[in-house]
């Protein structure tokens, strides 16, 4: 039963045993009345809420567009205070000593010291400079001049087209001055400077050369420093220190250069790391290692970049998504330009802009304050509703809440209980009953089922089991007869086995103990050109250093006390043929050492004789360990191995490909029956899946072996599971239900050819494969009729008299034939005719 056929039969019951006196008014005003009125308070106070609000932000907006106004025009009143002293400087006979004077008048009237002051001549001429160190002034000699990185000269070829009363104005970057002292003659200093350029006149008004100064940097961060701070000229009234507000400059590329820092600390070297914390971008340009260009897709900041490109100021509200959802994440951005006429009479020339970010929590406070004063008048006026109706309510939902979460809890865990209730009034009571009474009819009707299923499937387990044909190419059986079993696995040794036959080369084989390792080896005798030649067989694990050595290589007459005769040896025996050594990894580093001998020279030794004779054999070894390991532990010759693994087979454990389980069962059961001397014997379906799901740590032998024991020790003609004896304290069950459509590890029950050695009569339709049971036969021709079906259409057409399990079997070996595909899953899965039926 779905949960959607529970929900409409609650509804029934409710609509055919509630009368007109138990309809609740309460609850309908409880859900009506309250949250009406809450709406329309809270609707009112939204709409005060944003007046008050966009008000506030207005007066917010007036705030920044003044900050960054009034500190763009600080900064310009700075830098054309520096052009004017430039200018200035250039109408004086530009000598060192008239520079020098200058320098002297100039920091005699408080005025600031320029970091570098300096001349460049136009052709020939002395070239002056003046570099400034905190309260020290020097003059650099032609050779210290020279050492000035980047060099004042790379400036010629921007300036050379300057005229008289022009200024020219370099982008900011880090020079490198020497400053010789006495205590340190070979001092170097760098600071972030922009620099003035103008030219100079002689007195026919013929230019001799250019006159420039450089400024630090930090003095125009300092001005943005002081607005942003209390001292500032336009300190309006304290703001909140915990919120994150700055000023910061921008050039006319878009490179933001800097940013305001403490005031406190004026020699702070100059950064970017506010703004570029929630920013995307490049870090660092030549010159300006902490400069940050935003990316291309940063939009509104390059708006305002070229807002102001354009000598526009103005204010965007902006949002920063690395904030989260906290209240800072909201801020206005004023901007505005600063610019400064570089030639009389001519427009000002925009060099960049200053951007101020202003974060405030004034609209929040404000919010809440309205916040409270809104709960206090909407606590007001719902109060004597909630009064009136909240006991009521509460009594009248509780009792429901509690019952929806009882029969909540009863789908959780799977199984029909009886609900059990508190007191909880008239309405639940009633609904608890019906459910229970529906919980009740449901457990009955599912311990039924179970029973059912109890009884089939013990029924079947004690059954003779089935076994579908396995399809082979043809051929495949005929060369490979030893092998039982088919599969990816089985085809992958066979293919590796015939290969391995096709040439005269060194094999080895690896694989678990029981996985049919001499098997392999005798097939690769056999397919080869030797196959008529001797094939000699030595298991090295059981026989000690010396009798190993004997038995591979012999001994003459009178080689030892005991040696009354000649030994030919193993080589020499097989001599053309092949020689199969098992448990190679047993064999001694002396023996190991013989072997690589006679394999690389493919001569032979006996004991005690001087002479060597050629052999011609192939070599074929086996191993249950890893050989790989054994050379790290140095226990076997790591020559050897590679002599040896020429071309190496693997033999799969039966774990890993237990669909032949029911094959193999089946060919020792008749071996079992030759040397018991009894006939008819079979396994039971129980027994069968117990061999399916064992691990098999020993294998095939181990499966042979316990086949062997049933059929000697059962009374009977059917094996049953009790009767294996096998440890199944590992044993995975659920490999035998199949997953995503594979195919299963067990035939299912039916009328296929028995699991035994007595022959079977069946006469399958022509239109089927010869194997297919009256059960998939119905199958098929249901999905041929009705274009699809299920494993309960399966369970209906057969009257109940099989198991779940079994029609999904079924069901399950027709897609693995091609006859049928699976569509959907879980619930919604259902079986199609395949595509090649339906073109047929």
């Amino acid at each position: 039963m779905r949960l959607s056929d529970v929900k409409d039969w609650f509804l029934r019951l409710a609509r055919s045993q509630r009368k007109p006196e138990r309809r609740k008014l309460r609850t309908r005003l409880l859900l009506s009345l309250i949250p009406s009125s809450m709406i329309v308070l809270a609707a009112t106070g939204y709409a005060t809420y944003w007046t008050s609000s966009e008000f506030i932000s207005i007066a917010l907006e007036r705030i920044s567009r003044l900050h960054a106004t009034t500190t763009a025009h600080a900064v310009e009143d700075y830098l054309a205070k520096y052009k004017r002293d430039l200018l200035f400087a250039a109408r004086m006979p530009i000598t060192p000593e008239g520079m020098a004077r200058y320098l002297s008048d100039l920091k005699g009237i408080g005025g600031e010291i320029f970091t570098e002051f300096g001349y460049i001549p136009k052709r020939e001429g002395q070239h002056i400079a003046f570099v400034t160190q905190g309260n020290m002034t020097i003059r650099l000699t032609p050779d210290e001049m020279r050492e000035i990185r980047p060099s004042p000269v790379l400036l010629y070829g921007r300036i050379d087209g300057l005229k008289m009363g022009e200024v020219w104005l370099s982008r900011f970057k880090e020079v490198e001055y020497p400053f010789p002292t006495e205590e340190n003659p070979h001092a170097r200093f760098s600071v972030k400077v922009i620099r003035f350029v103008t030219p100079c006149q002689d007195e026919n008004g013929d230019i001799t050369g250019f006159l420039y100064l450089a400024i630090d940097a930090r003095n125009i961060r300092n001005i943005l420093s002081l607005y942003d701070s209390k001292k500032s000229p336009v300190f309006a009234f304290p703001r909140n220190p915990r919120l994150s507000r700055y000023t910061f400059f921008f050039d006319d590329e878009g490179w933001v250069i800097f940013q305001s820092e403490s005031v406190e600390i004026p020699e702070a070297d100059l950064n970017t790391l506010e703004f570029r914390a929630v920013k995307r971008g490049t870090l660092g340009r030549p010159g300006l290692p902490n400069a940050f260009r935003p990316a291309d897709d940063e939009g509104r900041y390059w708006q305002i970049v070229d807002d102001a490109r354009n000598g526009g100021k103005g204010l965007l509200r902006a949002v920063d998504d690395a904030y989260g959802r906290s209240s800072d994440r909201n801020y206005f951005l004023a901007y505005a330009p600063v610019q400064l006429v570089l030639s009389l009479g001519e427009a000002p020339v925009v060099i960049g802009g200053v951007g101020y970010v202003d974060r405030s929590v004034l609209i929040e406070l404000a919010g809440y304050r309205h916040l409270d004063v809104m709960i206090v008048i909407t606590v007001i006026a719902v109060l004597a509703i909630t009064g009136v109706i909240a006991i009521t309510a509460r009594r009248t939902t509780h009792g429901l809440i509690e019952l929806a979460s009882a029969v909540a809890h009863v789908r959780d865990k799977g199984r029909w209980e009886e609900i059990r209730l508190h007191e909880t009034g008239y309405e639940a009571e009633t609904l608890k009953e019906s459910i229970n009474s529906m919980i009740a009819t449901i457990r009955k009707q599912f311990d039924e089922i179970r029973a059912k299923d109890m009884e089939i499937e013990s029924v079947a387990l004690k059954e003779p089991a089935t076994l579908a044909v396995d399809h082979h190419p043809p051929g495949v059986d005929d060369v490979f007869p030893e092998f039982i079993g088919s599969g990816p696995l089985m085809s992958q040794l066979k293919r590796d086995i015939a290969k391995a036959g096709q040439v005269d080369v060194d094999v080895l084989i690896e694989g678990e103990t029981g996985t049919g390792k001499q098997l392999a080896a005798e097939a690769v005798h056999r397919l080869s050109r030797r196959a008529d030649k001797p094939f000699i067989s030595i298991n090295c694990g059981e026989l000690d250093e010396n009798l190993l050595l004997d038995t591979l290589f012999g001994h003459v007459k009178g080689a030892f006390t005991d040696g009354k005769t000649d030994r030919r040896g193993a080589f020499l025996e097989a001599n053309g043929g092949t020689l199969f050594l098992d448990e190679i990894q047993s064999a001694s580093l002396k023996v190991q050492q013989a072997l690589l001998r006679a394999i690389s020279m493919r001569k032979v030794k006996p004991l005690g004789s001087d002479k060597e004779t050629d052999v011609d054999v192939r070599l074929i070894t086996a191993t249950n360990f890893d050989l790989k390991t054994l050379i790290e532990q140095g226990k076997f010759r790591e020559d050897l191995y590679y002599r040896l693994k020429v071309i190496t087979i693997q033999t799969p454990p039966l774990r890993e490909h237990r669909q032949n389980v029911p094959s193999l069962a089946l060919h020792f059961l008749r071996e079992a029956e030759r040397m018991a001397g009894r006939s008819g014997l079979t396994l039971s379906r129980g027994a069968l899946e117990k061999l399916v799901i064992y691990h098999w740590p020993g294998n095939i032998r181990e499966l042979k072996h316990v086949i062997i024991t049933a059929a000697v020790m059962v009374e009977g003609k059917i094996i049953q599971a009790e009767q294996l004896n096998l440890d199944m304290e590992t044993a995975d069950a659920s490999l035998l239900v199949p997953r995503n459509g594979d195919t299963p590890l067990l035939p299912p029950d039916g009328d296929r050819e028995p699991l035994s050695t007595g022959s079977s009569s069946s006469s399958p339709r022509d239109t089927f494969p010869p194997d297919l049971n009256r059960r998939q036969i119905a199958a098929y021709e249901f999905a041929v009729r009705n274009g699809d079906i299920t494993s309960k259409d399966l369970l209906r057409l057969m009257d109940g008299s099989i198991s779940k399990r079994t029609a999904t079997y079924d069901i399950q070996d027709l897609v693995a034939r091609g006859l049928l595909e699976k569509i959907g899953k879980g619930p919604t899965t259902r079986y199609v005719l395949a595509r090649k039926q339906q073109e047929s």
